[in-house]
């Protein structure tokens, strides 16, 4: 498995015996969001951290990153299965989510920066 990549919004996750990545992208939370019917980001945010398990259940498919749809299945219903996981993970996932969320919002923001080069550096020496 190739390291996470946190300007991708991604994070390292261990569920149960399973270690896999997640990746935050605003097209992963529309899933999200559609399939557990959250109406916010706060919501949806609320209800990843506390660990609610459709939420969890719904995340896991919408923000795993794997090769291709059949790879997504299938490691998802490990991931799921009753006997990997349990609300021991709890800690685990949190930290993943909050990882993978706060480096997405990060890439997006200096997606968004339109100082110069020249600025920049100024700003990081001030």
């Amino acid at each position: 498995m190739l390291p996470a990549n946190p300007l991708r919004g991604e994070a390292e996750v261990r569920i149960g015996a399973i270690d896999f990545r997640i990746a935050v992208t605003f097209s992963g939370l529309a899933r999200l969001s559609d399939a557990i019917g959250a109406r916010t980001l706060d919501e949806l945010y609320g209800r990843l951290l506390g660990f609610e398990p459709k939420a969890v259940a719904c995340a896991v498919r919408c923000l795993i990153v794997a090769d291709d749809e059949d790879h997504i299945s299938a490691l998802s219903a490990k991931i799921l299965d009753d006997g990997n996981i349990s609300a021991a993970d709890q800690l685990a996932w949190r930290e993943a989510v909050e990882k993978a969320l706060s480096a997405h919002i990060a890439a997006g923001t200096v997606r968004r920066d339109e100082r110069t080069a020249s600025q920049i550096a100024g700003d990081a020496v001030l």
